[in-house]
């Protein structure tokens, strides 16, 4: 009898630590409870990265011009030109019979082709002053920064250039056709910069800037040419004896500084 009690006993005690483990849950394999289920998944997207933030703004602001290929370009302008300005002593140039200074309008036109941001071309120019005027023609080499519709540019060039069409010497009749006889040239270096605007993507109107350094040469006159100029009445005696100088060779350092409007084709 007391064995039975007792067996009944331990199956009670078992019993019920079992029940309690099965109404928690916990009884698993080897009493391990399995993994919580994974979060149901978000159906909004992650937000964008700084750098495609940055790629859409740069796609609202492009100006969707695409690349060009080749530009023409007409430009008018005014300008000051001294052709003494780095010129130590007039006399060697001019002998007091030329003026060496003079303002006016210039008109010019370009043409090249372009790579991205580099250009390559050509340009000549027409400037007509109160003096004289001056023909040049050469090349250049620019560099364009594309900001949407804007366009900032810089350029450096060089070449040929004339001094020519005589209109107000310092002294008329001999000295000048004399003048008319000769030619007056060197070379240009020119540095301008300046910005386009494009209304629409193969036309540009813009505004631009120059620089230039000028180095003329003036042939020797013939003696023959001084004695005209000698005899000329309205003459001093201090300008018959500057005459002489006009049988040497004379040379020039100038300066030139422009501003002017830009319409450009690109295709």
């Amino acid at each position: 009898m007391t064995a039975l009690l007792v067996a009944a006993s331990a199956a009670v005690l078992v019993s019920v630590p079992a029940t309690a483990l099965a109404q928690s849950g916990e009884m698993q394999a080897g009493g391990l409870a399995p993994p919580p289920p994974l979060p149901p998944e978000q159906s909004a997207s992650p937000p964008p990265s700084s750098t495609e933030q940055d790629l859409d703004t740069s796609k609202d602001k492009d100006s969707g011009r695409g690349l060009s290929w080749v530009y023409i370009e007409a430009e008018g302008g005014y300008s000051h030109v001294g052709l003494r300005t780095f010129n130590i002593d007039e006399q060697n140039f001019s002998a007091g019979f030329l003026e060496t200074a003079s303002n006016g309008a210039f008109v010019s036109a370009g043409l090249g082709a372009r790579l991205v941001f580099v250009t390559l071309g050509a340009r000549g120019r027409i400037g007509f002053y109160d003096a004289w005027d001056i023909f040049s023609v050469g090349g250049e080499l620019g560099l364009k920064i594309p900001l949407g519709n804007l366009e900032p540019h810089f350029e450096l060039g060089g070449g040929y250039t004339a001094l020519g069409s005589f209109k107000d010497a310092v002294q008329q009749g001999a000295f000048q056709q004399a003048l008319d006889q000769i030619s007056i040239a060197g070379f240009y270096a020119r540095a301008s910069a300046g910005v386009d605007y494009y209304i629409v993507p193969a036309f540009s109107i813009g505004v631009r800037a120059g620089f230039e350094v000028l180095g003329l040469t003036r042939p020797g006159l013939d003696p023959s040419a001084i004695a005209q100029i000698k005899q000329n009445p309205s003459l001093s005696d201090l300008q018959r004896k500057q005459a002489d100088l006009l049988a040497l060779e004379g040379t020039s350092y100038g300066a030139t500084g422009s501003l002017s409007g830009v319409l450009g084709l690109h295709f």
